[in-house]
């Protein structure tokens, strides 16, 4: 069992990805908002992150979290999947950033099986060492 940590404007969307994510024997930690995602990930002793990339007041949210995660040398290494409704060129330099940062984009729409199914290889690969 893993604590992971949503952190999504969208209290139906966190609702969600609870549900999902106690199904899947784990237990989600949720956030409407994080202002050092660091700080938050600490806080909850969050062992994974699953965050939005845009918040209605800032369309680069969820890098600069990544971002402050990243540069943490403890929090370095934990599994992070970025979720975002975003296309174009608005996506392009960022989707590049979190390539570099190793973090996946997963697109919005997405199914619930797609969901699950980032979560386990995110998971899967911290627990290998690969993550």
């Amino acid at each position: 069992m893993a604590v992971v940590l949503v952190i999504n404007d969208d209290r139906d969307l966190l609702e969600t990805y609870q549900d999902v994510i106690r199904q899947m024997g784990h237990e989600p930690v949720a956030k409407l908002s994080s202002e050092s995602g660091a700080q938050t990930v600490r806080e909850t002793q969050a062992e994974a992150l699953i965050v939005d990339l845009e918040r209605p007041e800032e369309t680069d949210f969820g890098l600069r979290v990544v971002e402050q995660v990243r540069a943490d040398p403890e929090l370095r290494a934990l599994p992070i999947v970025v979720c975002t409704a975003a296309t174009g060129p608005h996506l392009r330099p960022v989707r590049g950033r979190l390539n570099e940062l190793s973090v996946p984009v997963l697109r919005k729409p997405f199914t619930l099986e797609e969901f699950e199914a980032a979560l386990e290889s995110m998971l899967t690969g911290s627990r290998s060492g690969t993550g």
